[in-house]
């Protein structure tokens, strides 16, 4: 079976995505067939068909999705703040032109409108055409999407939102600028008093100091900061890590029950038992976290 590393998928052989720890470490992917391949004007879009993992979206060679697993991913990053705010009625989404974010969200009855802001709107037309359960809710009556910068949009708004997903690829090409502290300082700005940002943020495995630089400015930037963790199999390392930054509410202290919960319909990943246990910590990722967050999520104080 041929392979290839980080280069074209060939229907019949073993892609490789580029691997991390120096080399050593790798994720593979065996395709059956391509779908589709563009280079757009930001990265190279690949849309693949696996067996049983269905589709599957690539990104400069790097797996953003597949449709037998993405729930875990789109499920916890936007019900565990949509479930900790009281009431949010406004949400943007920064990226995420896949749609599983905004078909997670639109599922909150008391949603008023959602923005997805997407850099690429070529992404947003290959799930169209090509996962269309992925991006069901891209037509839906509360939804705007829109082909845009997240940089620049957000730099617009001013306590305009309640919650803020941002679901960005990893932090190289279109998306580097939505790891830094002049975008979550306009994340801040943009959120109405209590509001609470979730970002995208890897896993300490492969991206320690990145999120070591990461948890030290934004425990500056907002009252409570945390860190929590999703099963994603064809992720490397099976895990992916959420920022979650809040003006207020408190997502330990959240008990999601009632209308609410059961307005969501049936899920497939996210309960409110994972809700509280997915930013229970190893000890190890000490070394990564400011000091406040080891003692909420390691219980060291």
């Amino acid at each position: 079976m041929s392979q290839t590393a980080g280069g074209e998928p060939r229907e019949g052989g073993l892609f490789l995505e580029p691997p991390e720890l120096e080399g050593y470490l790798g994720l593979a992917l065996k395709v059956d067939r391509v779908l589709f391949h563009k280079k757009t004007p930001f990265q190279e879009l690949h849309v693949v068909e696996a067996g049983p993992l269905g589709r599957v979206l690539l990104l400069d060679g790097a797996i953003q999705l597949t449709t037998w697993d993405e729930p875990a991913y789109h499920e916890m990053l936007a019900h565990v703040p949509l479930l900790t705010h009281p009431d949010p009625k406004r949400v943007l989404i920064i990226g995420g032109g896949d749609g599983g974010t905004l078909r997670e969200v639109v599922k909150h009855p008391g949603l008023q409108r959602c923005d997805l802001c997407e850099i690429d709107g070529e992404v947003i037309e290959a799930a169209r055409r090509f996962m269309p359960g992925v991006a069901a809710a891209m037509d839906h009556a509360k939804a705007r999407v829109l082909v845009e910068d997240g940089l620049a949009f957000i730099k617009k708004a001013e306590a305009s939102y309640d919650v803020i997903l941002v679901d960005s690829s990893d932090p190289q090409g279109p998306a580097q600028g939505l790891f830094g502290p002049d975008f979550y300082r306009d994340v801040k700005k943009a959120l109405k008093p209590g509001g609470l940002a979730v970002s995208q943020a890897e896993s300490c495995n492969f991206f320690g100091p990145l999120l070591k630089d990461m948890f030290g400015f934004l425990g500056g930037l907002f009252p409570l900061t945390l860190y929590y963790l999703a099963l994603v199999p064809t992720y490397l390392g099976g895990t992916i890590g959420f920022a979650l930054n809040s003006l207020g509410p408190d997502p330990l202290a959240a008990r999601p029950a009632g209308r609410r919960l059961a307005g969501l319909g049936r899920l497939r990943y996210y309960t409110p038992a994972l809700h509280r246990a997915a930013f229970a910590l190893p000890a190890g990722y000490r070394e990564f976290l400011s000091d406040a967050m080891a003692r909420r999520q390691l219980g060291e104080g």
